[in-house]
């Protein structure tokens, strides 16, 4: 299993319908990439100074199912309409699981 984690911040002026945003259009996408084998995302709960303002964690039975997701045209789509649009940074590390 390949573990997939993003952390988001946003621009400064982004609002919270923009952010909602960004959640419904994450919860659409496991609808139309079967390759997605987990799926959990959301703003940060604030619990600590410095985090990201929001991250995913998805799981993928392989490195060519993350390929797969990552290149989907909904995938592709989402990024440059909802969530590139208001993103100042992004991270992301992938490791291996049992």
């Amino acid at each position: 299993m390949i573990k997939h984690i993003v952390l988001l911040t946003w621009k400064p002026e982004t609002t919270k319908t923009e952010i909602d945003a960004v959640s419904q259009g994450l919860a659409r996408l496991p609808e139309d990439i079967p390759e997605i084998v987990s799926y959990h995302f959301g703003p940060d709960a604030k619990l600590y100074r410095g985090n990201a303002d929001y991250a995913l964690v998805a799981e993928f039975h392989s490195e060519a199912d993350l390929k797969t997701y990552v290149t989907h045209p909904s995938h592709q789509r989402f990024m440059k309409e909802v969530a590139s649009p208001i993103l100042d940074t992004f991270q992301s590390v992938q490791f291996e699981t049992p």
